[in-house]
């Protein structure tokens, strides 16, 4: 439903960008109509020039709010979410993912317990379509968050997160970010204001084959250039080895990644993928070899 504030229970805002993927929608939607303990929320659906069903499932709600734009990308969107929203608290909700019962009534009780923090963040469970299989994802960050930040993103999943409609007076989403977009607003909020982490699951986050994370190359590309914005902003020696250690934990992760991806393909696949051995090669030369060896001798 959409309200507005009343009985003391300030509006928050869920913004769900969209973009082809309405098939997943009308399930996103849906969690936030099962909310438990807390009913004062406006849902902003932002059809970022999908050409699939999304219009037509959006149809379906008839207390949501929808708005089209040709298609800018996910930081577009998100800022046109926040431009066309009401609520003293917001989320961002991707289309394919979905939250728990009572997100939104967890989040707000850290926030309220709170007054001085910018946002909150929680845990979450990686939903694997091709397995089948759920797995939790926690991680337990009680200070320091601007510095553990720089050695990773210990958020991981952006429908954890709740904001005070402030942060968006002084931040909004990089639209030149083609990814890790948000990796980039936490680091940018937190070297500035405090946060909370908690560990209560807020959101599920669906793994399936057309998330912008399978294309590793891409991905860490964006997060090397994310991170690199804050080394000039760095103000004493603690923060500097914090950004050194979140430059090989990002090399290493999808390096790691790419490695295990790679390994299970045939030979003559790997070898036209030249970006990816390029990629590899590069960050992790150590990878790389094994990576070869394994294929020679699987070959031989």
């Amino acid at each position: 439903m959409i309200y507005t504030e009343t009985n003391n229970e300030p509006l928050v805002s869920v913004i769900i960008p969209c973009y082809n993927h309405g098939r997943y929608l009308a399930n996103a939607i849906n969690s936030i109509y099962a909310q438990q303990g807390y009913a004062n929320y406006e849902i902003v659906i932002v059809d970022d020039g999908s050409v699939d069903e999304t219009k037509a499932v959006v149809a379906s709600f008839s207390e949501v709010k929808y708005i089209h734009q040709q298609n800018a990308g996910l930081s577009a969107a998100r800022n046109t979410g926040i431009v066309n929203s009401s609520g003293k608290y917001l989320i961002f909700l991707d289309a394919d993912d979905w939250l728990m019962q009572d997100a939104i009534r967890v989040n707000l009780s850290y926030l309220d317990s709170n007054p001085d923090i910018a946002f909150v963040s929680g845990a979450h469970v990686k939903v694997i379509e091709s397995s089948n299989t759920v797995e939790e994802k926690k991680t337990i960050v009680e200070r320091d968050h601007y510095k553990r930040l720089l050695e990773g993103n210990f958020i991981a999943m952006h429908a954890t997160v709740m904001y005070r409609r402030w942060v968006f007076d002084k931040f909004r989403y990089d639209e030149s970010l083609q990814a890790f977009e948000d990796y980039d607003l936490y680091l940018n909020i937190t070297r500035k204001y405090k946060m909370v982490h908690h560990q209560n699951l807020i959101a599920a986050y669906r793994i399936h084959s057309l998330n912008m994370s399978n294309n590793m190359p891409l991905m860490l590309s964006y997060a090397i250039k994310v991170l690199k914005r804050q080394k000039n902003k760095l103000e004493n020696e603690l923060e500097r080895k914090s950004y050194k250690v979140g430059l090989k934990y990002w090399k290493d992760y999808y390096s790691g990644g790419l490695y295990r991806y790679l390994a299970k393909e045939p030979w003559d696949s790997v070898k036209k993928r030249k970006g990816e051995l390029r990629m590899l090669f590069n960050n992790n030369i150590l990878l790389y070899c094994k990576l070869l060896l394994k294929k020679l001798i699987n070959a031989g």
